[in-house]
C-alpha cells in the first residue's frame, strides 16, 4: 500500500520555504494523475550556444599571467592541526546578511531543487541538437530503454533516450572527490566542481578545513568506498582531480552556515536524473561523528547528486531523517521502496523510477545507478582525439579567428578533454571544453607559428593527446620567394624529433617532456604521425610545418 509523507515532514517543508523566502505549498491542489503532472526541463543540462572561445591576444594572455594564483589549500597531511574539540556552533548573528538560496529554487529536507519540481513537476532530458551530440542516431528512441528498463512501455518521452553530449555515454565510469581541505566557492555560474562553483555556495567564502582529523577522514572515505564498490567509482581525497574529467566533489566537514542552505546533516543539488550535470558539488556537515554515519550522510548527498531522492526503509542509505547520531552502516537499496513525497506531489525523478519499478513514486537505488555506471573492473583502453580542423601546417591570414574541431571517444563516458596553444614550448592559453561542444574559437593570435594541443582523460588516468603546428601570417622566409616544399632542415618535412617519452609519477599520471606535458594537468608524449600533405594558399607553395605528432598515455 502506498505511504504519503507523514506530517513531521510537512512541517519540515514549511519551515524551509520561509528560510528561502519561497511559498512552497504543501500540496498542488486535488490529487492529479501522474500523467497529468507538469515537465521540466533537467534543470543541470547545458545546451551549447557555440564553441569554446579562447582569447589569444597579447592583453589577454598578459592578463592572465598577472593574475594572482589561486590560493593552495592546505596539504591533506596537515589536517590534524585543525581537529575540532566540538561541533562547530551555529548562532543567529552567524546567519546575519547571508544570501538565500538562488531565485526560484527551495530546499526540502536536504535536498535543493528547482520550486517547480518541489510542486510536483517530473523531470526530463532536453533534446539534444545533432551536431553536439552522440549515439542514437537513426535508431528507435527506445533501443536503450529496451536494453537497460524493466519496465520500457511506462517510461515517458526525453528519459534514456540514448542520445548524449560526449562524455556523457552509458556506461559510464566516474569519481567522487571528498574535499577535506575546504576552499572558497562561488555561487551564480551553475554546478562546476572543477571550478568550485556551487548552487549552495556563499561566494567569496572559505569553507573550512574538516574537524575530524586525518584517521578519520581516511576511514570516511574507505567506507564511502565500500558503498559505491557495486559501480566503477572511485573514491579520492588525497589528490583533487584534474579538471579535464567529470567528478562530483563532497564537501566534509563545516555547518549549513557555511552555505546558503537551512538546518540540515548535509545538503546537495537534486533533481539532476541521470546525472546530466556530471559536475555537481554536495555538502555532509560532518565533522566528529561515528564513522559509519559520516560515511551515510556522504553516500546520501552523492546519491541525490545522481538523481536518487529519499525513501523509506531503515537500513538505506537514501532513507530520510535517519539517527545521524547512530553508527549503523547503511546500504543503496537493490529493491523498489516508496519514495518520500509530500502529498500529491510526485517524485523529481518519477521517469527514471518508471523504468525501473514501473511506478514514478517507486525507486530502486541501485538499479538506477546501474543504468549509467559500469560494473567495477579495469579500465585498458585509452581514449582519443583528434584535431579535425584545421589541418596540420595550415597557414591564417593575419588577424584571423581560428575556429578548433575535435573528434574525442573511449569505450566508457566519464571522459573530458581541453585544448592548449603553446608558442616556443610556451603555454598561452588553455581551455576546458565543459559545455562538451567539441569546438573551440581562437581569437586575438599575433602572426607567428604556434602548437595546438587537443588533450583527452578519462575516468581512470588514462591521457592521450593530439598536436598540430598552424602559421598566422605569411612565414618570414616565403617573404623572398617560395620553398621547395621540403623541411627547414633539408628533408621531406617529417618531425625527426617524435620520440617515445613516457613515465608514471606518484599520483599514477603519465609523464614525460615537451609541450603539454610539464604543466599543472600532466600528460604523456609517444610516438609520431606520418606529416599532413604540404597546404596550399592563394597559389603559394607554402612551407612545410612540423609534422604532427601524436602522443597517448
Amino acid at each position: 500500500m502506498r505511504r504519503r509523507l507523514a506530517s513531521s515532514v510537512s512541517s519540515a517543508i514549511t519551515g524551509t520555504a520561509l528560510f528561502t523566502g519561497v511559498a512552497l505549498a504543501s500540496t498542488v491542489g486535488a490529487a492529479s494523475p501522474d500523467r497529468d503532472r507538469p515537465v521540466i526541463d533537467n534543470p543541470y543540462q547545458e545546451i551549447p550556444s557555440g564553441p569554446e572561445v579562447l582569447d589569444l591576444s597579447p592583453e589577454a594572455v598578459a592578463e592572465r599571467r598577472a593574475r594572482a594564483p589561486e590560493p593552495t589549500p592546505i596539504p591533506f597531511g596537515e589536517l590534524d592541526k585543525h581537529i575540532l574539540d566540538r561541533e562547530p556552533e551555529v548562532r543567529p548573528e552567524d546567519l546575519a546578511g547571508r544570501p538565500g538560496l538562488p531565485e526560484g529554487w527551495v530546499q526540502v529536507g536536504d535536498e535543493v531543487f528547482p520550486e517547480a519540481v518541489a510542486q510536483g513537476a517530473q523531470v526530463r532530458t532536453r533534446e539534444l541538437p545533432d551536431r553536439y551530440r552522440t549515439g542514437g542516431g537513426d535508431e528507435p528512441l527506445t533501443a536503450l530503454v529496451d536494453d537497460i528498463c524493466a519496465f520500457p512501455d511506462e517510461v515517458p518521452a526525453g528519459v534514456y533516450t540514448g542520445k548524449f553530449k560526449p562524455g556523457g555515454e552509458y556506461p559510464r565510469r566516474g569519481t567522487i572527490y571528498l574535499n577535506y581541505v575546504g576552499g572558497v566557492l562561488q555561487n551564480g555560474n551553475g554546478e562546476n566542481s572543477a571550478e568550485n562553483f556551487s548552487t549552495l555556495a556563499i561566494s567569496g567564502h572559505q569553507y573550512p578545513v574538516f574537524g575530524g582529523g586525518e584517521e578519520r577522514a581516511i576511514a570516511i572515505a574507505q567506507a564511502v568506498q565500500a558503498d559505491f564498490d557495486d559501480w566503477a567509482i572511485r573514491t579520492v581525497y588525497l589528490e583533487r582531480p584534474h579538471k579535464t574529467i567529470p567528478y562530483v566533489m563532497a564537501m566534509v566537514g563545516g555547518s549549513y552556515k557555511d552555505t546558503v542552505s537551512g538546518p540540515a546533516g548535509g545538503v546537495a543539488p537534486s533533481a539532476d536524473c541521470e546525472d546530466v550535470g556530471m559536475r555537481n558539488v554536495c555538502f555532509s556537515f560532518t565533522n566528529l561523528q561515528a564513522v559509519t554515519t559520516q560515511a551515510n550522510i556522504v553516500g546520501q548527498e552523492v546519491g541525490h547528486t545522481y538523481g536518487l531522492g529519499h525513501t523509506y526503509g531503515s537500513d538505506r542509505i537514501m532513507a530520510y531523517g535517519y539517527d545521524t547520531g547512530g553508527t549503523k552502516d547503511m546500504i543503496f537499496g537493490s529493491d523498489c521502496v516508496d519514495i518520500l513525497t509530500a502529498a500529491d506531489q510526485g517524485g523529481a525523478c518519477g521517469g527514471v523510477n518508471k523504468c525501473h519499478c514501473g511506478d514514478g513514486e517507486l525507486q530502486n537505488d541501485k538499479a538506477t545507478m546501474s543504468a549509467i555506471y559500469a560494473p567495477p573492473g579495469p579500465d585498458i583502453v585509452d581514449p582519443t582525439i583528434s584535431i579535425t580542423t584545421p589541418a596540420d601546417g595550415d597557414i591564417f591570414e593575419s588577424g584571423a579567428d581560428i575556429g578548433v574541431g575535435v573528434d574525442v571517444w573511449d569505450d566508457f563516458g566519464g571522459y573530458g578533454w581541453k585544448l592548449m596553444l603553446y608558442q616556443d614550448g610556451e603555454l598561452l592559453g588553455e581551455k576546458y571544453d565543459y559545455s562538451r561542444v567539441r569546438e573551440f574559437d581562437l581569437f586575438g593570435l599575433p602572426d607567428g607559428t604556434y602548437e595546438v594541443v587537443a588533450e583527452i582523460e578519462d575516468q581512470a588516468d588514462h591521457i592521450v593527446q593530439d598536436r598540430i603546428t598552424i602559421q598566422v601570417g605569411i612565414p618570414v622566409e616565403e617573404s623572398g620567394g617560395e620553398t621547395d616544399g621540403g623541411g627547414t632542415d633539408g628533408t621531406d618535412g617529417t618531425d625527426a624529433s617524435s620520440g617515445s617519452d613516457s613515465g608514471t609519477d606518484s599520483d599514477s599520471d603519465t609523464a614525460g617532456t615537451g609541450p603539454g606535458v610539464d604543466d599543472e594537468e600532466g600528460c604523456s608524449c609517444r610516438g609520431g604521425d606520418a606529416p599532413a600533405e604540404t597546404p596550399w594558399l592563394a597559389g603559394l607553395s607554402l612551407l612545410v610545418l612540423a609534422g604532427r605528432r601524436r602522443s597517448r598515455a
